[in-house]
């Protein structure tokens, strides 16, 4: 019913090499012919359901999928069809009671017809392999995506997990990846039918999710529920950015997902002994080589047209001053990919311990940064600069965590708390980012005299800022009080 896979692409400098290796091990072959169908309105694409019929060598199979809760585990129905099917409907899932509900959920009315979208070739390569106590099955596709006159090539490695534990599949992974460079991708051969049926190339961008904790959760069982909920976040954007199909959105996302991440680690650190201590460091040098490229889009985005209504002579940033790094090849680095799939085999680990839950603890840790950031309400004006971005970072820090446990404490208590701290949180990040427009410009009076005039509005703005941060921290420090 679930299945549990793990998709990679295979570079152009690694194919050779792969398919002759892959080939000594005498996998079978099989011919596999897809048709993928929708509504008129593509309601099954917008809830991250396929449906298709597929020609498996002579046998037409139906196959209905759809999302779980679980990240790289997905709902999956097939039925063998007895007959070259004419058409498509939902007739097989009348009678199944999860298909039926999730295709209610999606479309409310069984009854809307269906038409094709568009149609897979492809020649699989299966073989199982056996790694300590776990089964995988290692499919190995070469075909395209085609669409009237427009075709996409497929050339991918999946291994799904057929028997045995999350852990010991990316075990056994992990070898290959280092050996030809593979690199995670989220995509299904359905989202990437759709994409080239809209003519796409960016990937739709996603956002953080909400996260649902229970009041009987432990300590372990909580931190390994936000990672997941962090790599639900993290991952498809990390797709977007290794694929190069992707925009500033896309790279402010993994930020985020990254920043949430780190968070969730710094507050946890003290209380469990699950956190890795090279993670939240590997973390957080993904995070900075991705700072200048996300600097400059955010820059481009919010103070460029400040500037045009200022009157500035000058409307553009300055040019690059030294190259910038390849983020795409970031994201397809053996070394990430691995990160990832530690996280994500930590995520997916069952808590052992019968210990009792504590969120006393935890909230031990959000008194803290409460107090923290009462305390530079003081005298933020009197702060050095490194003293207030040790400020903002403890604010945003506070925000992520509490989000975080927020199905915990009363909804009203969560929302008051979180608008008390969200101005708050703006004023920092914009006088932080006028800092950072700082760093660009000043340089840059040198080749342009206008600059001039940007940096003398940005002095001008910070002092603005600064202002409006210390009035906002002393209204937060004296009026928001901790519900915890």
């Amino acid at each position: 019913m679930a299945e549990i896979e793990l998709k990679f692409q295979i570079p152009s400098q690694s194919r050779a090499q792969f398919e002759q290796d892959f080939q000594k091990l005498q996998p079978t072959r099989h011919r596999l012919c897809a048709r993928y169908f929708d509504t008129e309105a593509q309601q099954l694409q917008q809830h991250q359901i396929a449906l298709r019929q597929r020609l498996e060598d002579q046998q037409w199979v139906q196959t209905l999928k759809a999302p779980t809760e679980q990240q790289f585990e997905r709902f999956e129905l097939e039925h063998t069809l007895k007959s070259p099917p004419e058409s498509c409907d939902f007739q097989l899932y009348r009678k199944h009671k999860p298909a039926k509900k999730i295709l209610k959920q999606a479309l409310g009315d069984l009854d809307i017809p269906l038409i094709l979208q568009f149609e897979t070739d492809v020649a699989r390569y299966v073989l199982t392999e056996t790694h300590q106590n776990s089964q995988t099955e290692i499919a190995f596709d070469v075909g395209e995506i085609r669409h009237k006159d427009q075709a996409i090539d497929i050339y991918e490695v999946e291994f799904e997990l057929k028997s045995g534990q999350l852990s010991e599949l990316i075990d056994f992974i992990r070898p290959w990846i280092q050996r030809y460079d593979l690199w995670l991708d989220t995509r299904s051969k359905s989202e990437r039918g759709y994409a080239l049926l809209q003519g796409e190339e960016s990937l739709p961008v996603q956002h953080q999710l909400p996260l649902e904790l229970e009041q009987k959760d432990q300590i372990a069982t909580i931190l390994k529920k936000i990672v997941a909920n962090c790599l639900a976040h993290l991952f498809p954007n990390a797709t977007a950015i290794a694929a190069n199909h992707y925009n500033s959105d896309h790279v402010h996302q993994v930020r985020v997902a990254i920043r949430r991440l780190r968070s969730a680690f710094k507050i946890f650190q003290s209380v469990t002994e699950h956190v890795q201590p090279e993670w939240p460091e590997q973390l957080r040098d993904i995070f900075q080589q991705l700072g200048s490229t996300r600097d400059r889009d955010a820059l481009a985005e919010s103070l460029i047209p400040q500037l045009e209504k200022a009157g500035s002579p000058l409307l553009k940033l300055p040019p690059h001053r030294q190259k910038q790094p390849d983020i795409s090849a970031l994201f397809r680095h053996s070394a990430t990919v691995d990160l990832i799939l530690q996280l994500l085999s930590f995520s997916q680990e069952k808590t052992h311990s019968k210990a009792k839950s504590s969120h006393k603890i935890l909230c031990k840790g959000l008194s803290k940064l409460h107090q923290q950031i009462c305390q530079d309400a003081e005298n933020y004006q009197e702060l050095d600069i490194e003293s207030r971005h040790r400020t903002r970072k403890r604010v945003k820090r506070l925000r992520y965590n509490v989000e975080f446990l927020q199905s915990l404490f009363p909804e009203k208590d969560v929302k008051t708390y979180l608008k008390a701290l969200k101005p708050l949180q703006e004023s920092l990040g914009h006088y932080n980012d006028l800092f950072v427009a700082d760093e660009l410009f000043r340089p840059y009076v040198k080749q342009n005299s206008k600059a001039w005039f940007v940096l003398g509005w940005i002095s001008a703005e910070q002092q603005r800022l600064s202002s409006e941060a210390a009035e906002r921290l002393q209204q937060f420090a004296e009026n928001t009080k901790p519900f915890w």
